[in-house]
């Protein structure tokens, strides 16, 4: 498939195991059986503040970011963003690795974007979220690492990227709260998976050169967000993510 929006919405149902004999071969097949989902990806439509809420609750109830893998770093030699990339990869592993036993464990969904979740009208103007696509990035790794994966996905197409945090947080802290660790490194974990993300994308058009327009589909608006995210700082960022998840829903 050359792009996301030509997926259609199929869930993961069966492997299902097919024999077929002639008069003389013998043929065995493993066919894998769909079931389709209705619905609107959220990347079609314009995502407000519940909807976002919706997708961090949505991301909670998941039984659910691979740590940055920085053997490709090379691929970024000559860009001014590799500068960012390196100083994030170096704070993951003096910051987060150390704190890896205090995170939760679950199985994580891996790929939780907008392209990935369906939206049904609710209402004349309003969505509700009526799906989910996409099992095949499923790994073992903690919650946390999943919370980061959703708000960097969720940040990609929006208009006020930074503040997509609060309502993702507040959603996903209506089902499951973070504890201290994870609420202390979220915002280093959501620059994690941005870094991991452009790597990878440019490691994979070195080896798909012809799928470029397709693979740097997040990686393109990726690094604005990176480098904004990283000129404003942990503490302005959470400022505002945390400020906002406390506020959302009040009168």
């Amino acid at each position: 498939m050359s792009t996301k929006e030509s997926k259609p919405n199929l869930s993961h149902s069966q492997v299902t195991e097919i024999i077929n004999y002639d008069d003389q071969n013998f043929y065995k097949y493993l066919v894998r059986l769909l079931t389709y989902l209705p619905g609107t990806t959220v990347a079609k439509i314009t995502c407000s503040p519940q909807i976002l809420y919706d997708v961090g609750k949505m991301a909670a109830t998941l039984d659910t970011m691979e740590h940055p893998n920085i053997s490709y770093i090379h691929v970024m030699d000559g860009d001014l963003v590799q500068k960012v990339v390196k100083a994030v990869l170096e704070q993951y592993q003096i910051q987060v690795v150390p704190k890896l036993p205090l995170f939760r464990k679950c199985i994580n969904h891996g790929d939780f974007n907008d392209h990935n979740l369906l939206v049904n009208p609710d209402g004349p103007t309003k969505y509700k979220i009526s799906g989910i696509l996409d099992f095949g990035d499923m790994s073992c790794g903690y919650f946390i690492f999943e919370l980061a994966i959703t708000i960097m996905y969720m940040m990609i197409e929006n208009p006020n990227p930074v503040d997509v945090g609060g309502p993702v947080v507040a959603g996903w802290e209506s089902v499951f709260p973070l504890n201290e660790a994870e609420r202390d490194l979220l915002y280093l974990l959501v620059l994690c998976r941005f870094c991991q993300s452009l790597v990878l994308a440019r490691h994979a058009v070195i080896q798909q050169p012809e799928d470029e327009d397709y693979l740097m589909i997040t990686a393109r608006t990726g690094v604005r967000h990176l480098c904004r995210l990283w000129e404003l700082g942990k503490e302005e960022v959470e400022r505002i993510w945390f400020q906002s998840a406390a506020q959302f829903g009040q009168p």
